[in-house]
């Protein structure tokens, strides 16, 4: 009896109580977020996100063998929201010379919402120079892949901007 007694003085403590519901709380927050995480989240940027990766990194045989193209994306100094800018890319030939044909490609993705994600067509100003004027909708970090298609053959560069306000 006494001992019953003891216990139920035990959970009256204010010291146990507090505990518990500093227990109760953090568990309470770590299932709400888990419920706002899986129901906000918006997902991968693309479908074979994994794979166009490991396209960057993993060469095979054959790619490693042949003589890459050159390509270097210049995106303007400060990019800024809502803000058309030029974006240019300029191709070298694995010969060392200038491009003279190919169709060329801005893809523009935001690692933290796939629904801003967006592709422009670039235009040839000149040999081996490819050019468009792109605004974001977005500020933030964005993924720029610029690639040229010639001969059958993708060739692409990639290179990660912030943009501001």
């Amino acid at each position: 009896m006494a001992s019953e007694l003891h216990l139920k003085e035990d959970f009256r403590s204010p010291w146990f109580l507090a505990i518990l519901g500093l227990v109760a709380v953090a568990l309470a927050g770590t299932i709400w977020m888990a419920l706002i995480a899986s129901q906000t989240s918006p997902g991968l940027v693309s479908e074979d996100y994994y794979e166009k990766g490991n396209n960057y990194f993993h060469k095979t045989p054959e790619q490693q063998n042949e003589a890459a193209w050159r390509l270097n994306l210049m995106p303007p100094a400060k990019a800024k929201a809502g803000q058309a800018q030029m974006y240019r890319l300029y191709v070298v030939m694995d010969n060392g010379k200038p491009a003279t044909d190919g169709k060329a490609t801005l893809f523009a993705y935001r690692p933290s919402d796939v629904k801003a994600d967006f592709t422009v067509a670039m235009i040839q100003e000149d040999v081996g120079s490819f050019s468009v004027e792109a605004s974001f909708p977005l500020p933030g970090t964005w993924d720029l892949i610029a690639q040229i298609e010639s001969g059958g053959k993708k060739y692409d560069v990639v290179q990660r901007i912030f943009v501001g306000d």
